[in-house]
């Protein structure tokens, strides 16, 4: 099966997260590399910070004769477009991908989104780390980290090593092998895969993959009607993964019943206040009443 594969990595010159300042891109069609692309940028915010320095030695000063993030942005589009896009940590480079196209007021690309991350910790379970470092060195492949250009080369290859060793001809081939659902990005919604902490839960579930929370990120917060761990242990049952934090992998935040409005609509709760931040960032979050996701743990796909 042929498809289009954008494997790509960035730098940030410092806490602004949308600073970007290197991005590396590498195209791959049937399992081979056909482009590369790479450039400096020249962010809006160009403050110093020597924690980012000492990663990827990029000083201000080399980037004043840069081109902008909107003029690297039209060079760049179409790989952006209608694409897999793949990254390490697909999280956080979409956060600051993200963050330089809402800076500059330009509309989300239609894409779908992996991480080798997440994927290798469901091809390799067993390893001690999952960095891309010692997982490139795993696979024979050398290379010059923190340059963007060249993390994009290593994290392509480490894709194409995983296709090959699970035997499977296109990315789609290897999500649905693992049960993986990809995250998703189009102009006002955003909807992450999910964490690689959370993806070696795929391993331990038996899949019903027509309930309706199959494979969503379910947070809870207030005083539940029954105790919590019954009601992880339901969402379980469903293939749902139960977090203990509102994060940008998050689908559902449920309230308990007991106490709802106060928790839902004052400004003291923190997961309620993460949550309606990231739903303004167009993330695809609900929240919702304890009830309403009982009513949920039941639900089926075909019912929709």
């Amino acid at each position: 099966m042929s498809e289009k594969i954008t494997v790509f990595d960035i730098e940030v010159l410092n806490q602004d997260p949308a600073s970007l300042c290197a991005i590396g891109i590498v195209e791959i069609q049937n399992q081979e590399v056909i482009s590369t692309y790479y450039a400096l940028v020249k962010p809006k915010n160009l403050s110093f910070d020597s924690y980012r320095y000492k990663i990827h030695q990029i000083r201000p000063q080399s980037l004043y004769k840069e081109k902008t993030f909107v003029e690297v942005w039209k060079d760049i589009h179409h790989y952006f477009e209608n694409t897999i896009v793949v990254s390490h940590d697909i999280q956080g480079d979409m956060m600051n991908l993200r963050a330089a196209l809402k800076q500059n007021h330009i509309p989300y690309p239609r894409l779908l989104m992996s991480c080798t991350n997440v994927l290798a910790h469901l091809v390799y379970p067993n390893l001690q780390k999952y960095n891309l470092k010692d997982l490139s060195q795993m696979n024979g492949f050398a290379f010059q980290a923190h340059h963007a250009l060249e993390d994009a080369k290593a994290c392509a290859y480490l894709l194409i090593q995983m296709m090959e060793r699970e035997d499977v001809d296109s990315l789609y081939a290897l999500h649905q092998k693992y049960h993986l659902e990809f995250g998703e990005m189009k102009e006002n919604y955003y909807r992450n895969i999910m964490s690689a902490e959370s993806a070696t839960q795929l391993l331990e579930m038996n899949q019903k993959e027509d309930a309706l929370l199959y494979h969503q990120s379910i947070c809870f917060t207030g005083k539940l009607s029954m105790p919590r761990e019954l009601l992880e242990e339901k969402t379980k049952e469903v293939c749902a993964l139960s977090t203990n934090q509102v994060s940008t992998q998050t689908n559902y935040l449920v309230i308990g019943g007991k106490g709802y409005h106060k928790v839902r609509f004052s400004k003291d709760n923190k997961k309620v206040q993460k949550a309606l931040q990231l739903m303004k960032q167009g993330q695809d979050l609900r929240i919702i009443h304890e009830k309403e996701y009982l009513k949920l743990l039941e639900g089926r796909k075909e019912c929709l």
